[in-house]
């Protein structure tokens, strides 16, 4: 039997004819081949994409890699590799081998044409990553053969780019960082507490315990333009409103820091094959395949951008310790690699760290902490931590900051909230929001038609598309277009949102928790296999769940009919003070400033 594997459905006809099976890799859940000749909407994906073994192994691929001052760079870009490349690596590598043991071809043919090397592969990705299928095929010894064409914009911008791209990214790198040093404050030479942050997201989590710390402790702010032509605008002006000082990590920067970014470049290039990121002189297996090959062109950019780009960041990390000489550092968060990068090093200079938790994350080792010690929300995430490794003694319950203030709402007047949003939300309208999140184009759009799909029947209810900040609005206005009862809000206060809102619909979010803070019905649509809800937000655990536009419509229909069921659907779910979030008396912000400050040595 000879099969088509392939990632686009531009296949020679004569190829068509000849193939027994043609499977289109795309985002959709398992589903068997079973008609001859036809382009089916299948990738066999299996529900359980990683294991934490699996997720391990992708962190130990890491290790070991390059090392800078002591410091052991490969584990710093973990997030960046796991959540951009090595978790979408695993869906593949699974799916493609399923497809194989499945169908037990003779023969595969791959029609492919990915995106440019400098791409990421986000989670359900369509495109096949080079290399896998090769690998999978030789695994299970089966005969393949590639097709792609021979001049396409991808294999010229791929060129293009490893010809001149580090050449310009580099520069316009260190441009940008210029900039930023322009921005913020004189380090002021002696700090009891540095806060370090490197976006704008997730602010509202830090700013109410700085505002709760003692006067007396001495804190600054570091920020750090992460990215390519960010010159850190969005942060500086976010944070305006603190009280501190507000300094640039470029602020740290020494012209050694630039000159070890380019020894490391220059030492990199002169390496032999062996001591290139993923080479084949270390085992780089997953579910038995070897998958090196397919490793290697992420390897190539890694060592030419991240790797070198991390010892400028180590060196300016460093320098700021020597300056500032902190009693503790708080964080956010420790999985990107900036702040990564300042954990690890803190950890070398054996200064305590303190994480304040912002969100909810999966119990899984896809991302662990780091930090010495981590303020939880409440018990239920602090089981979370240990079910991650992280033993009961590094962490503190104290609550969710940016929750603090939603014990404030019940004195409030829902039809005023409604006034005072930017969209025009009528204060007789049932009015339902959806609270989207950063998936891939796909999955957002599946939750967007859903639930425009759900309300577009009900007469006198409006719909609030709310993107997340990180997500790009398109497909929210697109899909609002010439929708009378659609509105897209983007800048409100969520919270806002949420209290002016009668029933919410969401995935997996905060949001579902801030909802219920609000005593506000949620929705979970479980449309996505790539994406299901978290089990915290499921339906054995009080919340309703829909996996259709027509399950979703029957719900708000209910509720839009019977007051009464709204209580009912709020009864149902489960109750946030301990168990979730430690908010009822709105003082999370001061349990966290008073854990803070007995880092703070007396003397200092």
């Amino acid at each position: 039997m000879k099969l088509i594997l392939a990632d686009h459905p531009d296949i020679p006809q004569a190829q068509l004819e000849e193939a027994s099976r043609v499977v289109t890799f795309n985002k959709e859940a398992y589903s068997k081949v079973d008609t001859k000749n036809v382009a089916m909407d299948s990738d066999y994906q299996p529900d359980e994409i990683a294991t934490d073994e699996e997720f391990d192994t992708l962190r130990e691929w890491l290790t070991g890699q390059f090392f800078y001052a002591g410091v052991d760079i490969g584990p710093l870009v973990q997030n960046t590799f796991i959540d951009l490349f090595g978790h979408e690596l695993l869906r593949q590598t699974k799916t493609i081998k399923k497809i194989l043991q499945t169908e037990q071809p003779s023969e595969v043919k791959v029609f492919s044409d990915p995106k440019p090397v400098y791409h990421w592969s986000p989670l359900g990705s369509g495109q096949i990553i080079p290399g896998i299928p090769e690998a999978v095929a030789t695994t299970e010894n089966i005969q393949l053969r590639c097709f792609s064409k021979p001049i396409t914009k991808r294999r010229i911008k791929n060129k293009v780019f490893r010809l001149v791209g580090p050449s310009v990214l580099r520069p316009l790198d260190w441009g940008s960082e210029m900039i930023s040093r322009t921005r913020g404050d004189e380090p002021p030479h002696d700090s009891d507490i540095i806060l370090f942050v490197f976006t704008k997201n997730n602010i509202n989590v830090v700013e109410p315990v700085v505002e709760a710390l003692d006067d007396g402790v001495n804190l600054t702010v570091v920020t750090h333009s992460h990215g390519f032509l960010n010159t850190g605008g969005e942060i500086s002006a976010v944070l305006s409103n603190l009280d501190v000082p507000v300094v640039p990590l470029e602020q740290y920067a020494s012209l050694a820091s630039y000159k070890d970014e380019v020894n490391t470049v220059t030492q990199l290039g002169k390496a032999h094959n062996s001591a290139q990121p993923f080479s084949n002189h270390r085992e780089h297996k997953l579910c038995g395949v070897d998958l090196t090959s397919a490793l290697q062109s992420r390897g190539w950019l890694y060592s030419i951008l991240q790797y070198p780009r991390v010892v400028r960041y180590v060196n300016m990390i460093q320098n700021m310790f020597r300056t500032e000489q902190p009693a503790a550092v708080l964080l956010k968060n420790d999985g990107p690699l900036p702040t990564r990068a300042v954990a690890t090093v803190a950890a070398d200079e054996g200064t305590p760290t303190l994480l304040i938790q912002h969100g909810v994350d999966l119990p899984s080792r896809r991302y662990v902490p780091v930090s010495d010690q981590i303020a939880v929300w409440g018990e239920r995430w602090q089981k979370v931590m240990q079910a991650k490794g992280v033993g009961p003694d590094r962490t503190e319950i104290t609550g969710a900051p940016q929750f603090d203030h939603l014990a404030h709402y019940s004195a409030k007047d829902q039809s005023q909230v409604r006034e005072q949003l930017s969209v025009s939300v009528d204060s007789q309208a049932f009015t339902v929001l959806l609270a989207s999140q950063p998936f891939d184009d796909t999955i957002r759009s599946d939750l967007i038609q859903t639930a425009i799909g759900a309300v577009s029947k009900l007469p006198d209810v409006e719909l609030i598309l709310r993107p997340h900040p990180r997500e790009d609005t398109e497909l929210h206005r697109n899909a609002a277009t010439d929708m009378s009862n659609v509105q897209v809000s983007e800048n409100d206060d969520i919270h806002d949102l949420l209290f002016a809102s009668d029933v919410v619909l969401a995935l997996r979010s905060t949001v579902v928790l801030e909802a219920s803070l609000l005593s506000r019905p949620v929705i979970i649509l479980n449309v996505s296999s790539e994406k299901p809800p978290i089990s915290e937000f499921s339906e054995q655990n009080g919340f309703t769940e829909v996996t259709n536009q027509i399950e979703a419509h029957q719900c708000i229909e209910e509720m839009r009919n019977d007051p009464n069921c709204i209580t009912r659907y709020v009864e149902k779910q489960p109750g946030f003070g301990r168990e979730y979030a430690l908010n009822e008396d709105g003082g999370a912000a001061s349990r966290v400033a008073r854990l803070v400050e007995t880092l703070v040595p007396k003397s200092k």
